[in-house]
């Protein structure tokens, strides 16, 4: 009973820890991409599983003036399912929605669409990325590309 309670919480230790990490490409990533470690089934740690999945931002769109102090960010996914079960047990094709903005991880999310609060008169940069139920990035990361939108003055 002790040892999957033990592995649970370590799983949801690490996974809290990458949530927080920076996406690869930033430019204030450190260069060294190193594989995130995560539990297998005999408690050792291993390299991360690779995904058939493909994320995209729908909206808003890159370099779109959105109106107001809300914006609706919608998802696209394609090769797997978005699920709200937090596993240990990785499936390449079922996981959970991570958005950022400004390089900040604001959300994690179990739906493709989410209306986040904005600031008028600013510029933001946004990407999404489909990470495996344990909350953990792929190998490699399904990361969409960066957009960037600006908020109108009120």
């Amino acid at each position: 009973m002790r040892r999957p309670l033990l592995i649970l919480l370590t799983a949801m230790l690490l996974g809290v820890t990458a949530c927080s990490s920076t996406p690869p490409g930033d430019p204030t990533a450190s260069g060294t991409a190193a594989p995130t470690p995560y539990p297998t089934p005999k408690g050792g740690v291993g390299h991360r599983p690779s995904s058939p999945v493909k994320i995209t931002l729908l909206s808003p769109t890159n370099h779109e003036v959105v109106h107001g102090t809300t914006v609706l960010v919608r998802v696209a996914v394609s090769g797997g399912i978005v699920t709200p079960v937090l596993s240990s047990i990785v499936n390449p094709t079922k996981g959970h929605v991570h958005l950022y903005l400004n390089n900040q991880l604001i959300f994690m999310s179990y739906t493709l669409s989410q209306e986040i609060t904005v600031k008028p008169g600013l510029e933001y940069a946004m990407y999404v990325e489909y990470v495996a139920q344990d909350h953990y990035h792929f190998d490699p990361p399904d990361v969409s590309p960066t957009i960037f939108f600006t908020v109108a003055p009120s």
